[in-house]
């Protein structure tokens, strides 16, 4: 595993650098950073990548970015070209970590964005304890350059800017020396108190105000009526409405719809899927699908069928590669459906790659509350 090229990124990262300060970002706390280091960062906007770049900028860094990246045309490219590590979302990926210690022995950066994916509603998502595992073995500095703001300027529902203000802040949460002499359960809750972050929360009190943008899809990760609970919203330039009680929820300079912070009404709307689960043991959630994975290095559709959560299952039956199969996969094994939001759920199982791309465009949003849930029944039974 080699090293980013160090010309190739001083000229391409002074582009990236350039770039962040025009998006609006601005670096408000800074330290030197040194390798061999670990980099962690949290993740609620596409573009975060760009800032972390920024940031360490003119320090080369190697990312730890998830596989179905290096096979889709638009990304694959960069990340080969930044020489990136690639890594299976939601399971063990022992060739992953070791390209990351092969970096750090030769003093490189490390960057992880621990949550795994991009926040659909700008707050943290919970990291896995694998990260704790990774760092304690690891034994180097661990940074952290977080971002205040991405997923104002940049929500991870649309490809629109709301432009304004983004600030970055560099800081070390643990050195090697500490490090050895804390457990996993330690190391573990200061990366979560470190990482988190509401977008929402954090405005409150700052109040920078973002440029408005048509929010459509938006209504794919608030999916549900907050007044009255049904199911399938309607979007409008900066409106989400309800076509059963003509509910509207306006989104506002500060990224609030009707004054509350999308996160919060993103958790109610989970909140009531936990408890139709809780009320109906026999709750079940259904779509039509096509299906795509990996062929000849690329992410291709390979069939169409019905996608199916049930009875602590993941059940897909239709064809693939013209045949007709049914695929299973076990809840209790899979902490969370990484999800594009408005179009699919993805399933990783070993080095394959099983992404469903959903017709019901909000019905992704739901299967990933459903499967967080089934997943922390069965953890804490």
């Amino acid at each position: 595993m080699k090293k980013p090229n160090f010309l190739l990124n001083l000229f391409l990262g002074g582009l990236v650098k350039i770039f962040s300060f025009f998006k609006g970002q601005r670096i408000i706390h800074k330290c030197k950073i040194e390798g061999p280091a670990i980099v962690l960062s949290n993740h609620t906007s596409f573009y975060d990548f760009l800032y972390t770049h920024a940031a360490l900028y003119p320090r080369a860094v190697t990312y730890l970015a998830a596989k179905k990246m290096f096979y889709e045309k638009s990304t694959g490219f960069f990340l080969r070209l930044a020489r990136a590590i690639p890594k299976s979302l939601m399971q063990a990926d022992p060739i992953a970590t070791m390209n990351v210690f092969k970096i750090l022995k030769k003093n490189g950066l490390i960057s992880i964005f621990p949550e795994g994916q991009i926040s659909p509603s700008g707050r943290s998502l919970k990291p896995s304890f694998s990260i704790a595992k990774l760092l304690k073995k690891a034994n180097v500095n661990v940074y952290i350059v977080k971002h205040f703001g991405a997923g104002l300027v940049n929500p991870p529902w649309t490809k629109k800017t709301f432009k304004g203000r983004i600030e970055t802040i560099k800081e070390l949460i643990i050195s090697k020396e500490t490090l050895s002499q804390l457990s996993l359960d330690e190391i573990y809750k200061i990366v979560c108190d470190k990482l988190y972050y509401s977008a929402y929360q954090d405005n409150a009190i700052k109040k920078y105000k973002y440029k408005l943008n048509d929010i459509s899809n938006l209504e794919n990760v608030i999916y549900q009526c907050p007044k009255c609970l049904h199911e399938g919203l309607l979007s409008n330039h900066h409106q989400i409405i309800c076509p059963a009680c003509d509910n509207h929820l306006t989104y506002d300079a500060y990224g609030l719809l009707n004054g509350i912070g999308v996160d919060e009404l993103f958790l109610n709307q989970e909140a009531r899927v936990r408890q139709e689960i809780v009320s109906n043991k026999e709750y079940s959630l259904s779509g039509s699908t096509k299906v795509m994975s990996i062929r000849n290095q690329l992410l291709v559709v390979v069939g169409q069928g019905v996608l199916t959560i049930k009875n602590g299952e993941y059940i897909y039956e239709g064809s693939i590669d013209n045949e007709i199969k049914t695929l299973t996969f076990k809840a209790n094994s899979i902490p969370s459906l990484p999800s594009d939001i408005g179009r699919n759920v993805q399933i990783y199982e070993g080095n394959q790659i099983y992404q469903f791309e959903m017709d019901n465009k909000w019905l992704p949003t739901k299967m990933v509350h459903m499967g967080e849930y089934l997943y922390e029944l069965y953890h804490t039974q």
